[in-house]
């Protein structure tokens, strides 16, 4: 067997966890030959080029996780990428407004954790909020977060990869790959050949798990892919100037339908988070294969009997939020202004990967890396993945023998 030994190091998807991991090895040490490979045509195809392209501040995060970590500290890189490279950010800050006395408590305890995050965010009364954002609406009190920020996914990540390779980093897009073992290392298989290389970092988004499990590594994981779906409109002078989002359910991992300001001078709500089949699946007529049907079988089993989640109460109330009519009831409650907006179309949709461990039947809500043999696999870097990407790859190479 033939194997090519031409990299020191080989990463597994070119989205901007995969480039900014490229980017760091290339900073530590500009010899390293290092080979970046997608399976499409161009980097940042799925999740990193298709989120909503907030730059989170970091409050909604456990203190003690890498989430919280890095997505404050990723605000703050990706704003000084952003300058450096005249990338384009609005600096619209973001209000987290309550829509009921129950979230009055959660909206506190949010801010605690934003404190505990070192996250610059107030919480003021609602008679505030007409200083801040009077298109907005709230019950008793509201989160001012100043840091909050949308800038341009397509944009930084271009600029990412254009910097990849002016560093002496190479892609090779349009390539399919197995992991296959021998003599205790590693190996990537291409259908031209075989590669070695000192380390590979497995960095395949919504596909990590199943190339983890080609080397019998997570095999506890599996992915549940969400549909994150939208609808924009132009945007009107009564609209919102800044986000505004809900107090979040703590039943479930994910943030709530908000509204979003545009690079592009429009206004989006969403998304929905409805659980879908497909990795891929970013319409509901969209295909699927057999594999991902047994993934969907097994994860949302595992779901069904967690005390953790209600998946079929969420599954319910997110189903009706796809459609034009129950998404804006739901956005009503953040500012009536909507109401004045006309011809709602369907904005790119998005997919958000979520890593279920079906042995403790839960969503694993942080960043997982584990590392064996030659391989680091960046198993679950979803949301905020894009904000905290350039922190996230320092902070792997940096502690990662492999990779030394």
């Amino acid at each position: 067997m033939l194997v090519n030994k031409e990299y020191d190091q080989i990463i597994i998807g070119a989205g901007i966890v995969g480039i900014s991991l490229g980017l760091a090895l290339l900073e530590r040490d500009p010899s390293r030959k290092v080979l970046i490979i997608d399976k499409e045509g161009k980097p940042g195809i799925h999740a990193s080029g298709r989120n909503s392209g907030v730059l989170h501040a970091g409050f909604y995060y456990s203190p003690d996780s890498l989430k919280a970590k890095f997505c404050r500290l990723g605000n703050l890189e990706l704003r000084k990428f952003c300058k450096e490279n005249n990338l384009q950010i609005l600096e619209t800050g973001k209000v987290v407004v309550c829509q009921d006395k129950q979230d009055v408590a959660r909206l506190e305890e949010l801010y605690r954790r934003g404190m505990a995050n070192e996250v610059n965010i107030e919480i003021l009364d609602s008679k505030d909020l007409e200083k801040i954002e009077p298109a907005a609406q709230t019950v008793d009190k509201f989160i001012w977060s100043p840091t909050t920020a949308v800038g341009n996914p397509e944009g930084v990540i271009n600029k990412l990869a254009e910097k990849f390779t002016k560093s002496g980093g190479s892609f090779s897009f349009q390539t399919q790959v197995q992991l296959i073992e021998k003599n205790n290392e590693v190996l990537v298989k291409f259908k031209t050949g075989i590669y070695s290389a000192k380390s590979i970092i497995n960095s395949a988004g919504a596909y990590a798990a199943d190339l983890a499990k080609q080397v019998n590594v997570g095999t506890e994981y599996v992915c549940l892919p969400f549909l994150g779906a939208y609808k924009k409109s132009k945007l009107l002078s009564i609209n919102p100037k800044r986000l505004v989002y809900p107090v979040p359910n703590p039943v479930n991992p994910f943030l709530g339908v908000h509204t979003t300001i545009t690079l592009n001078n429009e206004i989006k709500i969403g998304p929905t988070a409805f659980p879908v089949m497909g990795k891929e699946q970013y319409k509901l007529t969209d295909g699927f294969n057999l594999k991902e049907l047994a993934e969907f079988f097994t994860s949302t089993t595992a779901l069904v009997k967690s005390d953790s989640v209600d998946l079929i109460g969420l599954a319910k109330e997110e189903a009706f939020k796809l459609f034009k009519k129950p998404l804006l009831n739901r956005t009503r409650k953040l500012s009536y202004s909507l109401d004045s907006n006309t011809n709602w179309v369907k904005y790119p949709s998005g997919i958000r990967a979520q890593i279920i461990n079906t042995e403790t039947k839960a969503i694993e809500m942080d960043y997982i890396v584990e590392s064996d043999k030659n391989v680091v696999h960046i198993l679950n870097a979803v949301s905020p993945g894009w904000t905290s990407a350039i922190p996230f790859a320092h902070w792997v190479v940096e502690n990662q023998p492999l990779l030394a």
